[in-house]
């Protein structure tokens, strides 16, 4: 498995790769409210039953940022990043998902492995071109919501993508959408998730949880898989090849 060290580029930072220099990006997205601490990140409009990754977080408020990368004449975003943390980050480990939950028709069936919920690569598929951070309880009424209401008063769907083209009228694009605020649920203050165009498009996308000297978390990091670089963000030892990293 190839492991895409993560850098956390300033804003304006200017990278030389793929024969032409790259400008990155850094864009402030908003804030995601975790009140369960069970962060997922899946596509928004196709796998709003994908399991949280199995970290815990304080239940909380959390910045999110990407990292968009101009590419000449387009922008693209190359990493979506969840801030947990201060301090500097001195590993990264995939960040594997929870184990779905038993079957409550079939208490006795074993539960499926790790191995058996995982692609070689960790991660998620995205058919939608989007992917999105949320909360389990986000996700949770969320699914309800597609439950009880038709199609074609689907005003999830149409929200958010009206509010990622918005934005893509400046380059990549992305979008907040609070469940209570937009869609009228009653559901309790802050429920939100914000998403995000990935990459080129439709694909499997790898995340990283980068760790402190404590194991605690710093970052939650999917990678778009935009630049084909690897950046450690911090610093290897002496005798350590990046070549460790595949």
């Amino acid at each position: 498995m190839r492991f895409h060290a993560f850098r956390d580029f300033e804003d304006g930072t200017i990278i030389d790769g793929l024969g032409f220099d790259i400008v990155v990006h850094r864009r402030s997205v908003g804030t995601i409210n975790l009140p369960s601490g069970q962060l997922i990140a899946c596509d928004p409009l196709h796998a709003l039953d994908t399991e949280p990754f199995a970290l815990n977080l304080e239940p909380g408020q959390y910045p999110v940022h990407l990292l968009v990368a101009e590419l000449r004449d387009e922008r693209r975003n190359a990493y979506a990043v969840v801030r947990v943390g201060e301090g500097p980050v001195r590993r990264w480990e995939p960040a594997e998902m929870s184990l779905p939950a038993a079957n409550s028709d079939q208490p006795d069936a074993p539960r499926p492995s790790l191995l058996d919920t995982l692609d070689e690569d960790p991660g998620y598929p995205v058919d939608s071109s989007l992917g999105a951070f949320m909360d389990a309880t986000t996700a949770g009424a969320l699914i309800d919501y597609h439950q009880i209401v038709m199609p074609e008063d689907n005003d999830f769907e149409r929200l958010l993508l009206a509010r990622l083209r918005k934005r893509r009228r400046a380059g990549a694009g992305y979008g907040t959408l609070d469940l209570r605020r937009d869609l009228k649920l009653p559901m309790p203050e802050g429920l939100n998730l914000i998403a995000f165009d990935a990459g080129f498009g439709p694909g499997h996308y790898p995340t990283y949880v980068g760790l402190d000297d404590d194991g605690q978390v710093v970052n939650v990091v999917t990678d778009f898989q935009v630049l084909d670089l690897r950046f450690p963000s911090f610093p290897l030892p002496a005798a350590t090849s990046l070549d460790e990293f595949e």
